[in-house]
């Protein structure tokens, strides 16, 4: 337990930029937030940082770390394991997060995300040996986006400050909520429940915690590579960081059922077809209009599933 604890929490180091020192801080205050508030903007936002002094203060121990330890361990690495070696171990633990990443999936309501991880998770066990092949990108199943810090994002968490953990590195107080609910979730399940489903998900798990650092080490490089070719890299770390996160937050509203516009039906789809949408009470909390009228997917022969607490019905 204590091991796999350990390589847990490694490899989430590995994951993140910074490493670690430790240092003390109450978290920055947030606001409650509600479901389905609006969530898209014109304008970027710019990046809220109001613990920037603690921030950096952590950060340089962290790099302090990274220049002692991380950056050498990963050289050697990346110059001592051959590349395809490498390969496989990424495409090894990336197989193993599948199963997170689809029920994150299924929570922010992406099935088609959900279905794309979940033929991903198949093929790729089987004929991808195991997942040591990334057999089904060559048919066109790409890896999801998929955490606990998105879902809740989806669910209406959505201003979040920027925040610099040691151990984790840059993160926000939202995200860092999902790193230790995922983390919670993936205590082995063999302990808490001896039967052979239960020891079977423990020592995938156990898998995914040794690999995961190993995986994460031949991208330490390009951190590396950004740090010396940046004025301020706490700036510029923070940038990137967000811009990423952004855009896989930004995917998640647009393909969820409960955020996203429906596609307009198919006028020449022959089979009936279902469309998932918020409900009208649910649109009109976030300012939008967007519910198809039900006359027109049964033009169609299809059906319309509402998703959210129902219109109330006014009495006669």
């Amino acid at each position: 337990m204590k091991v796999t604890a350990i390589l847990n929490w490694v490899g989430c180091i590995l994951v993140g930029v910074g490493l670690s020192a430790c240092a003390s801080t109450s978290a920055p205050s947030i606001s409650a937030q509600h479901l389905a508030s609006a969530e898209y903007d014109s304008e970027p936002k710019a990046i809220a940082d109001p613990n920037e002094k603690f921030n950096r203060s952590v950060f340089e121990a962290n790099q302090d770390f990274n220049h002692d330890v991380l950056y050498p361990v990963a050289k050697s690495y990346n110059e001592n394991v051959p590349e395809p070696v490498r390969d496989r171990i990424d495409a090894f633990t990336t197989n193993l997060s599948e199963p997170m990443v689809f029920a994150n999936n299924i929570l922010q309501l992406r099935l088609e995300a959900a279905a794309t991880t979940f033929g991903r998770f198949a093929v790729n066990s089987t004929l991808g040996l195991g997942g040591l092949f990334d057999v089904a990108v060559t048919q066109g199943m790409t890896h999801q986006s998929g955490d606990f810090g998105q879902t809740m994002y989806v669910w209406g968490y959505r201003d979040s400050a920027y925040l610099v953990l040691p151990i984790i590195g840059p993160t926000n107080v939202r995200d860092a909520i999902g790193t230790g609910v995922e983390f919670a979730a993936q205590i082995p399940a063999g302990a808490l429940i001896p039967t052979k489903a239960a020891t079977l998900a423990s020592r995938v798990n156990l898998a995914g915690s040794v690999t995961s650092p190993l995986s994460n080490l031949s991208k330490v490089e390009d951190m590396q590579t950004l740090e010396e070719s940046s004025i301020d890299f706490y700036s510029m770390l923070r940038s990137v960081t967000d811009q990423k996160r952004q855009a896989e937050l930004q995917e998640a509203l647009e393909t969820s059922a409960l955020t996203g516009t429906p596609k307009p039906p198919d006028p020449n789809a022959i089979e009936p077809v279902m469309t998932i949408v918020s409900s009208p009470t649910m649109l009109e909390k976030r300012r939008m209009t967007d519910v198809p009228k039900m006359s027109s997917a049964s033009d169609h022969g299809g059906s319309i599933v509402v998703v959210g607490p129902p219109t109330p019905i006014e009495a006669h």
